[in-house]
Order: C-alpha cells, then structure tokens, then sequence
C-alpha cells in the first residue's frame, strides 16, 4: 500500500500547495492530524516530497493507508485509520491470570482503546508464551483471532492451551567443592519432586521460583563467611516433548573469611556500646551477612526509638584477600529527629476518633518513635471492633523532620442482636435474646442485656464497661443478673439453684502492658436437693454445716465477695492473636461475715509462638484452688457450690461438659430396707453392713477445689479463607485433670464394693484429647466447632468426639 501510495504520488508534476484537505478521519484530530504533516500551505510538493509525506504519515502508527490527490493547486489526502481495540479477551488459561496477562503486554502498546497494528500480533503471541514459558509451560500453544466491529473497533481474542507444566528432572551444581549438592538444594524451593509435590507443585519450574532460590543459595554462602562467592551461569534446558527442565548452576565458592575489626562511625545520637550490642559477632567469628544484616535492622529500631525515624544504617566489608580477613565499617547515619505533624484516621465509619486517638501513643507536634507507632498499631488491633490497622507516616513534603501519621482502620462487627430459638449440644433447644455491642454509640464502651431460657439455665443480665472511666486509662464495669440452673441437665449434682446478684470492677494500669484489677459482688443464692437423692458427698458436707433437708428441701445462702487480680497482655490482636503473650493472677474470696468463708486461686496463661505467615502455635495453662478459711466447721472446706468443673469446651474437649473429676457416690438399698434417717434423707455416713447398702458411682459431677489445664495447638490458615481475619482453624492436644485434695476415701472404708470408689484426690489421673478445632466470628456472633477425641481418659469418663458452642471462644 506505501509503494501504491508513493507512485500515486509520483503521478502530478510540482506544484504550490494553497489548500490542503483531509478526508477519513475518525478519533485524529483534525489539528492533531497537521502536527504529524511534514508539509505547509505555500510550501512545494513534487514527486520527491511526497513520499517523505506518506513515510511520515505511517510512521505515526495511527493509520492504515494514505493516499495523496491534486485537485488543482489544492492537496487532498485520503487516510483510513487502524482499528482501536474495544475489548482484549483470554480463554484457557488457568495458569496465569486475565489481569497478570494484560499486565505483561501494557508496556508494549497493547491495551483497550489502544489502536491495534497487526504486524504487532506476531509479537504479542510470543510475549505471551514467554509468560507461560516463566511459569513452566513449555508446551503452552496460543492463537488469535481479530473480529471487526462498527465504528473501526475491533475485539482481539486469544485462545491458549496451556498445557501440562514442565517438572523438574535434575539439578546439577558445578563448582561447589565446600557444600554438598544435597546441602544447595536443601536451600531451594525448587525440587525434583516428591510424594507431596502434588500438592505443593514444588517440582514444577518457574523463572520467578529460580530466581529466589539463587539469592537463597548466594545467602547460604554469605552467611558462612564466602564473601568471593559468585553465581557464574545458569543453564535451563528443556527435553525434546517439552514436558521436563534440567537445571545446572555454576559458582565459584571462593575461601571463607574472618571478622578482624568492627568500627561504627557516623552521628550515633546514642552510645556505641548501645549499638554494638546489636551486633550478634565480634572479632574472630566467621563473616556472616545476616548477622550484619540483623544489625542494621536493630541499629535503625534503636534510633527509631529515639525519634530518627529515617535512620540509615549500612555495613560494608573491607577485603584482606591474602589473610582471608574482612574489617567491616558500619556507618550510621540518623538524620534528623522526626515530628508528627497530624495525626489522621480513615475507615472508622462507626468508632468516634477520640476512641482511636486514645490508642495512639504519640501526640502531635511530639518526636515520632517507631517503637511508639508499633505499639499504637498494637494497641488499636486489640480493640475488638477493629479487625485491622495499618499506620503510615509520609513525610511533610517541604521539610526534613516532619511526618504525618495517617492511620486506616477497617473495623468489625460489634454489636449483634439476637432473637429466636436455637439448639446446642450443651443446652439443647433454647429461647435467647440478646444485645451486646462492644463498641457502643462509636464510644468504645461495651453494654450487654441477655435473656437465655434453656433445659437447663434461665439467665437475665445486663452489663456495662467503660475501659476508659478516667482519661489515665482507668476502667470501670458493672453487672445485675438472675439465673436459675438445673444442674441435673449439666452433668452437675442437685435439683435447682437460682442467684441474684450484682458485681461492680475496675482495672487500674500499672504500665503500657500490665493493670491491677480489683472487683466486689454480692449474690443472693438458693440450693435445692431431691430429698431421695442420697449423695454421700453431699450429705456429710450439710451435716457438716447443720442442715436438715427433711425439714427443709431448699438451702439459702449469700456472700459478698471481693476480687484482686493482675493481668498482663501483650497480644498482638483482640482476637484471633497469633503472637504474644496473655497472663492472669487473680485471688477471689468471700468477706468475714458471709454464710461461707472461701478463698479461689486462679491464674491463666496463653502464650503464642509465630512460625511464619499464618502459621503459630498457642501453648496454653490454666491453674485453680479453692479452700475455706475462718475457725467455724462450715468454713474448713470449699463450698460445693463453689467447686470448679471440668470437660467440654472451654477446659477438656473430647469429654462431655463437667464430667472430668470427682462423681457422686449414691447409696442403694438392695434389700429395701430404708437407711436410718428421718425418711432416708441424711441417714449416718457410715452403715452396719446388715442394711446391704451398695456404693456406686453416678454421672453427676460434684466438682473438685483443685483444677490443673493445659493445651498446645497449632494455628493453620484456614483453606479457602487463607485472607479471612474472621475464622480460625487449629490441631490441638488438650491435657488437664480436676481433683478434690481434700478427699478421703478412707472414710468409705466400712461400705461394701468400697473398691469402686475412686482415689478422687489423685493428680496424677489426668485425661488428654486432641482433634481440629474451627472458630468463627460469624455475624451472628463468635462459633465455636471441635471434632476430638480422647487420647487418655479414666474409668467412667464420658467422651464427646463433636462439639460446638455459641460465645467467646478466643
């Protein structure tokens, strides 16, 4: 078309161009269109000009033929532009996605609205195998098809067959003499395959894969003191069906060096010996460049602690290649202090901002640490209503020592609201209602009103915190409830209870990390007992306390009780934390006065261990005593009301809730004869052996004053859900027993079958189970699954392989 166009042009004889019209154009400008002219008005075109003419004209790219005409002394030119690219599509290809493929060819002018050249298409097709050869798809075969539309538009469509990925067959290492193949590869991702390879695909090759695995191998060499060592070339070669890669890797290891000095020169702004300290060699240690690279790291926190927010630190090796030494000089460079101008949040759509800013622990116009933005990205995070923050601090463009933190938040549900019937294992079908929200009115404060009708429990309360009562951080929180039970539906002993009471707390801190608790309640209780329920336990304990259930088949107490108890916590996250550690000490008991004098010890420990991204494990322990105190015979023990429990979830998953521990023992008359006793309700402890009493064991749990838990797990992300903070999967082993030190099963001894009778003061007794537990903070509210099973039970033990629960579960 260019030859057509030029003897076209050749065919008018020279001549003066006073008008010049242009015809066919589309998306050109017309005035656009006259820049890419070579030509004027007024100006000569003969038969050499023109060609120059339509030269330039193509040379734009824009269009697809040019055609120049006389009309007199006036030059018309006939254009027909290339087609724009309306849409791009890809079918096939599984491999690499639709984005990333588009990525890859934008920077060569292929793109929608772009205008398409066709002799282009030939090297679009090979950008895209080049793609796919990246990825080990050697065999990837692509076409393209061109489908025209109004308007000049075209639609450009690619159908790709990618193909099986090439696997890895061998890779060979020449030149290393220091470390074995076995060694090198080790390092790498890349293999050459195993049973787990169809899962992982760790076998089949790709460039990006190669590449990291070639700074992992150059790494494991700086790190051991060859700082000659160099990767010369690598080869990739291909097997004739295309479908295996043989990889060779030349290096020169070269010798290993020794550190003889390190000097740290430059402003330091904070002492030497600080900053030496950072640096995990000295003198005489082989070379390594993660030790150097560590330092660098923590020379800059340092700093940054102090306010040189944008402190470069930067260590460079000095080669004595005849005495195999290297000196190294550090340099520290800590620029100047740094100051936070303005301190902003986005995407806190509910939370007000004094909520956030109370968080943050720095102040406009104060020094900027990055110890204190850390520990201000950490304390928002452990907000429950905030899922995640993210803090940047760009500086003040026109200035050296100014930032700006900026600080986006993306918040979580904190209020639910609940209506309805609902089943669990525990309670069966029940009725609830409820509204609790952690984060009420965008003020921070968490208000609570419950009603629970169950089988087994009828709950009403109602609960209010305020985690910042004073601005110093102080907290103050309140609680009103009435809750009737059935323990029978619990696995527990007795007939009926029902409490009223109220509890008032407040925390106080004692550093960024730790606070003093301190709380008071009362509670108003009533106990109810079958009066042929007959349980020896329970008998000799309201015999010790003086009271007659066949005058009275209810039991009335209350206490005042008060708390004090220290916690610390430096998780990462409110919920779902995968580093850091939470304890809890706390020391409850009734004052002087009440119906029962008891003190319970409790202390509670999570701590979790990062492995690597989305991977920890959570080591767990719980610990709990009770005992009375006072002179009085009822305040010698515990109450039985006031035992801990154990089983289910929350303690001992794999067992029924409350059936770990201490049982009742029940008497049965098999003769008849009713005990003495007023209608055989509290008869004596001990019988003549002429009434053929049996002793047996029931399922009903009476709980014990000494409670030992513990658990380890190992935190996975979730499949399908690898991104979602939300869920939460998890193998755990949970390890745990709960006893009665104060039992004497001597007393028993006079009872017939008295070697049924467990040795329930026993620690070592302890039971295990392990199985996979899933955590869901559904909108709904927090879910709880566990598919267990035990590992270590003891006689009578009732096992649970499925479990779940609707509460707090983090």
């Amino acid at each position: 078309m260019l030859a057509l166009g030029v003897q076209q042009a050749q065919a008018f004889e020279s001549f003066v161009v006073e008008d010049i019209q242009v015809t066919g154009l589309q998306r050109v400008e017309l005035g656009t269109f006259f820049t890419y002219l070579p030509l004027r008005v007024g100006e000569q075109l003969d038969d050499v000009r023109a060609p120059q003419v339509i030269r330039a004209l193509y040379r734009v790219g824009a269009f697809e033929s040019v055609e120049l005409k006389r009309i007199g002394n006036k030059l018309v030119i006939e254009v027909l532009e290339r087609p724009t690219i309306a849409t791009i599509s890809f079918d096939g290809n599984k491999q690499i996605k639709t984005e990333a493929l588009l990525e890859g060819l934008k920077p060569m002018g292929f793109d929608k609205g772009e205008v398409l050249n066709p002799a282009m298409l030939t090297q679009i097709v090979q950008e895209l195998e080049q793609q796919y050869f990246a990825h080990g798809k050697y065999s990837v075969s692509i076409k393209h098809k061109v489908v025209r539309l109004s308007r000049n538009r075209v639609d450009v469509r690619f159908t790709i067959k990618e193909g099986d990925a090439a696997v890895i067959g061998q890779i060979n290492f020449v030149g290393n003499e220091v470390f074995s193949d076995e060694e090198l590869t080790n390092q790498m991702e890349l293999t050459t395959g195993s049973w787990l390879s169809f899962f992982t695909d760790d076998n089949q090759y790709a460039k990006e894969k190669l590449s990291g695995d070639l700074e992992k191998i150059r790494s494991y060499y700086l790190d051991r003191g060859y700082l000659k060592f160099q990767i010369t070339s690598t080869q990739v070669s291909i097997s004739p069906d295309r479908e295996q890669v043989y990889l060779t890797i030349n290096i020169s290891e070269g010798k290993p060096f020794t550190l003889r000095d390190i000097t740290i020169v430059g402003d330091l702004k904070v002492e030497e010996e600080s900053l030496r300290s950072m640096i995990p060699v000295v003198s005489g240690d082989t070379y390594s460049a993660a030790a150097f690279t560590f330092a660098e790291t923590n020379m800059a926190k340092l700093l940054g602690y102090y306010g040189y927010a944008f402190a470069k630190v930067v260590s460079s090796p000095e080669l004595d290649e005849e005495k195999q030494l290297v000196d190294v000089r550090i340099l520290v460079d800590p620029g100047k202090r740094t100051y936070v101008r303005n301190i902003s949040f986005e995407g806190n759509e509910t939370t007000n901002d004094h909520v956030l800013r109370r968080e943050m622990r720095m102040m406009e116009s104060g020094p900027l640490s990055s110890d204190v933005v850390d520990r201000s990205k950490t304390l928002l995070e452990r907000l429950t209503f905030i899922e995640e923050a993210k803090v940047e601090t760009p500086k003040v463009e026109g200035t050296d020592d100014q930032v700006d933190v900026e600080v986006k938040i993306k918040e979580r549900n904190a209020g639910s609201f609940t209506a309805g019937l609902g089943y669990s294992d525990l309670y069966k079908l029940q009725l609830n209602a409820g509204v609790s929200h952690d984060n009420f009115q965008g003020s921070g404060n968490r208000i609570a009103f419950n009603i629970n009708t169950s089988k087994a429990q009828q709950l009403y309360s109602f609960s209010y915190t305020d985690p910042y009562f004073t601005t110093d951080g102080v907290s103050a929180g309140g609680q009103v409830y009435y809750q009737e039970t059935d323990p029978r539906e619990l696995n527990l002993l007795g007939d009926k209870t029902s409490k009223l009471g109220f509890r008032f707390t407040t925390g106080v801190p004692i550093s960024e990390v730790s606070r003093l608790t301190f709380g008071v309640g009362w509670q108003d209780s009533s106990f109810a007992v079958n009066s042929g329920l007959n349980v020896l336990q329970l008998n000799e304990f309201f015999d010790r306390i003086g009271h007659d259930f066949s005058q009275d088949s209810t039991f009335d107490y209350t206490y005042t009780t008060l708390d004090v108890g220290w916690l610390r916590n430096t998780l990462n996250r409110g919920i779902f934390a995968d580093r850091g550690t939470y304890q809890s000490a706390s020391v409850s008991f009734s004052v002087p006065g009440s119906d029962f004098q008891f003190f319970k010890l409790n202390y509670e420990l999570k701590h979790y261990i990062p492995i690597t991204e989305g991977w920890s494990v959570l080591m767990r322990a719980e610990l709990g005593y009770g005992d009375g105190y006072g002179d009085g015979q009822e305040n010698q023990r515990l109450p039985y009301f006031e035992h801990f429990y154990a089983g289910g979830q929350g303690t001992l998953r794999g067992f029924e809730r409350n059936t770990i521990g201490p049982r009742s023992i029940r008497r049965i008359s098999q003769s008849g004869i009713t005990p003495p006793g007023d209608g055989g309700v509290t008869p004596p402890i001990f019988l003549p052996p002429e009434y053929d009493q049996l002793v047996v064991e029931s399922r009903s749990s009476v709980g014990g004053n000494t409670r030992v838990l513990g658990g380890l797990e190992l935190i996975f992300p979730t499949p399908f859900a690898e991104d979602n903070r939300s869920i939460r999967t998890s193998l755990f082993v949970d390890v745990g027993n709960l006893w009665d030190s104060e039992f004497d099963r001597t007393r028993y001894s006079n009872l017939i079958e008295f070697d049924k009778i467990p040795d329930y003061s026993d620690p070592w007794a302890f039971r295990a189970s392990a199985g996979l537990a899933v955590q869901w903070l559904s909108p709904m509210g927090p879910l709880g699954f566990h598919f267990s099973r035990s590992i270590k039970s003891e006689p009578g033990d009732e096992e649970e392989n499925f479990g779940f629960t609707i509460g707090q579960t983090f």
